[in-house]
């Protein structure tokens, strides 16, 4: 199966003036401990609840090498290592850091060059037919369309302004948040639903 992407880009990357273009994959859904149980049952003799018991087992011996300090190796997969940050409080030196002032980050991973290299041969790229880019609006479009959906309809919620107007989730957030602010919505209903009216109505 094809992974899909789209290629997105950066005005003004790092201050330089020029726009920087990237790619985002859409990644799918991880699969489940049930499915990668049975994957791995159908492809050895072992059962589930062998395969359960191993990783259980596996997980803890991630925990007690990480937490000692050690990187973490599963042979033909890669390896694992902590990540740190240092938490220095204003005014505090260098040399009086103690142990206390560094937490874990993250847990970073390496990967065998074999896996990688069988990864790249086998993944293959599509551009997708869709977008996840919201669409683009000056601030007078956005309050006119605003309105002609007003006129039609009692009230506007983010998830209109996604499906109407083609504006991504935190987009849609933030053109509903500048025009309650600016005075031309006014936001009614419960914090985690709320839905939107046009100020004077």
């Amino acid at each position: 199966m094809s992974i899909k992407y789209e290629i997105h880009s950066i005005k003004n990357a790092k201050g330089t003036g020029k726009e920087q273009e990237f790619v985002r994959i859409f990644e799918n859904q991880p699969q489940t401990d049930r499915q990668l149980e049975s994957y791995i049952q159908d492809s050895c003799s072992l059962t589930k609840g062998d395969i359960q018991a191993t990783l259980m087992t596996l997980r803890d011996c991630m925990i007690r090498e990480l937490s000692h300090g050690n990187r973490f190796h599963i042979p033909e997969i890669g390896y694992f290592s902590l990540s740190v940050d240092l938490n220095l409080p204003d005014g505090k030196s260098l040399e009086k850091v103690r142990g206390d002032d560094i937490s874990v980050r993250n847990i970073k991973f390496r990967p065998d060059a074999e896996l990688l290299s069988e990864v790249k041969k086998n993944v293959r790229f599509e551009r997708a037919k869709f977008s996840s880019k919201s669409r683009q609006y000056t601030e007078e479009e956005l309050r006119e369309r605003i309105k002609e959906y007003l006129a039609e309809n009692n009230c506007i919620t983010r998830r209109a302004l996604e499906q109407h107007f083609g504006l991504r989730p935190s987009a849609a957030l933030k053109c509903l948040r500048h025009f309650t602010e600016t005075g031309l919505l006014k936001r009614e209903g419960a914090k985690n639903s709320p839905v939107y009216f046009l100020n004077g109505k």
